[in-house]
């Protein structure tokens, strides 16, 4: 006899194609809160939030929020996971990693070891869309965002990265990703450079045409977006006239980045 849960399957893969359809489809799912495993040797904590009408029998899309420098995976959460969470009703499954030493130093790929063993356990215990995995975070997070996108470029479908440098390292990276950069002019820890050499590093690898961003003067509230013509996958560049915030003023004094964030993550589905 055929298990209820394989029936699930079988008919999520009929629909949505036998790739999106993960093995989790049809359990009962484990409970939203504070997690831990052990990643080379070392105990690893996340917070997972299921949707409150989780449908088993449904692929979600899943988000993963890195936090920033001496920041933690209760920072995300509280936040909203950058207030995507607000966004996404019953749609999307978010993971909240926790960095070692709060940060993501990334020594060894230990912590794209982390992202892979929760990628791995969302696949084997929820029902989630394969392709529609999603990175985002701010500063020291966008930097592991940036990070993901270079060695996983199979499993995340899209990044967004909030005023990030090369700080976690980028093995690989030759694979387009379709990638978001978002980096205010006034930044006086992670100055707007570092964040334009992500930026045309992906244009590079996305076939992307190079163009001139004309980017706000420091302290000006206001916020530019760029669209490149790309052959391979979509870059896009906001600059803003703000610091080293995660949650930039721009334009007729609107917090843009969730909106934003969101809006690419869809237009990469």
């Amino acid at each position: 006899m055929i298990s209820a849960p394989a029936l699930v399957l079988a008919f999520l893969a009929a629909v949505q194609g036998v790739e999106s359809a993960s093995a989790g489809c049809g359990k009962n799912p484990p409970t939203s809160g504070t997690k831990s495993m052990t990643v080379n040797g070392k105990q690893r904590n996340y917070i997972l939030q299921v949707p409150r009408n989780y449908d088993s029998s449904k692929a979600h899309r899943v988000v993963i929020g890195y936090h920033w420098l001496d920041g933690s995976m209760n920072d995300v959460a509280n936040g909203g996971f950058y207030d995507l969470q607000s966004r996404a009703g019953d749609s999307t499954i978010f993971v909240a990693p926790n960095g070692l030493n709060r940060g993501w130093a990334n020594q060894g790929g230990e912590d794209i070891t982390f992202t892979d063993q929760i990628v791995q356990m969302l696949l084997n215990d929820l029902c989630v869309d394969e392709g529609q995995f999603f990175a985002t975070g701010w500063s020291y997070g966008g930097a592991m965002s940036h990070s993901v996108a270079c060695s996983r470029p199979d499993v995340f479908k899209a990044v967004a990265v909030i005023s990030g440098a090369q700080l976690s390292g980028c093995n690989g990276g030759a694979t387009p990703v379709p990638y978001l950069g978002i980096h205010g002019a006034a930044d006086n820890v992670l100055p707007i450079n570092l964040g334009r050499q992500l930026r045309d590093k992906w244009l590079q690898t996305n076939g992307c045409t190079s163009k001139n961003a004309q980017d706000p003067s420091a302290g000006q509230q206001a916020h530019i977006r760029t669209e490149y013509s790309c052959s391979k996958a979509p870059v896009v560049w906001i600059g803003h006239g703000g610091g080293h915030v995660p949650d930039p003023t721009g334009n007729n004094g609107v917090k843009f980045a969730p909106e934003e964030t969101w809006n690419f993550f869809n237009a990469a589905v």
